[in-house]
């Protein structure tokens, strides 16, 4: 690991809670979008060096990846990524299983960075909500590539990631979603710091 930053177990239970808080009234919208009942597991959080990430999502697999910057109580790049092949079930489950092959690529980008929008900043208001503060956010965007392109390794390999795993189960099928909030030592400095005053206000 890049640095020696480590969260408490109880400071790991409070951050976990509010992801799994912004995931589920994600869910609930994402329901209401594509017209079935969608369930999200509850997030499983690790942290890792960016370059491990890169490695665990796989290192010659093509990654679809939503990404917004935000910055506010800490700073982080937010991303919620899909393996190539899940975020065209997606695009399917959301806009009709009998479109074509092209037409659902075509739609990919566009359908993708709104679930992104929604997920992204479902967990952006949870943390903001529980922190009693604010977070400003620049627009989704949205990659398709390498996992060690996306992350922008040989950038930002001493960074950390702070890596969420989610199972989306839809009634059609069972999708697995990750998210990842790649941050500095400073930011995971912050974050730490405001997971501990939370916890002494408690």
């Amino acid at each position: 690991m890049p640095n020696e930053i480590t969260l408490t177990e109880l400071e790991l239970d409070m951050l976990t809670e509010m992801f799994n808080l912004g995931v589920g009234k994600a869910a609930a919208s994402l329901s209401t979008m594509v017209k079935q009942e969608i369930e999200l597991s509850v997030p499983h959080i690790e942290f890792l060096s960016v370059e491990e990430l890169a490695t665990r999502l796989g290192s010659d697999t093509t990654i679809c990846s939503v990404s917004l910057q935000l910055d506010g109580p800490f700073s982080a790049q937010s991303m919620l990524l899909f393996p190539e092949d899940n975020s065209l079930d997606i695009v399917r489950q959301m806009l009709g299983q009998d479109l074509p092959d092209e037409i659902v690529g075509e739609l990919q980008q566009e359908a993708l960075s709104e679930i992104g929008n929604i997920v992204l900043n479902a967990c952006i208001a949870s943390f903001a909500e529980a922190m009693n503060g604010e977070f400003e956010t620049k627009l989704p965007v949205f990659e398709l590539s390498r996992p060690v392109d996306l992350l922008n390794v040989s950038e930002k390999k001493n960074d950390t990631a702070l890596f969420i795993r989610i199972d989306l189960t839809l009634s059609a099928s069972e999708i697995t979603g990750y998210m990842a909030f790649l941050m500095g030592t400073l930011s995971l400095e912050q974050l730490k710091e405001v997971l501990s005053k939370m916890l002494s206000n408690l």
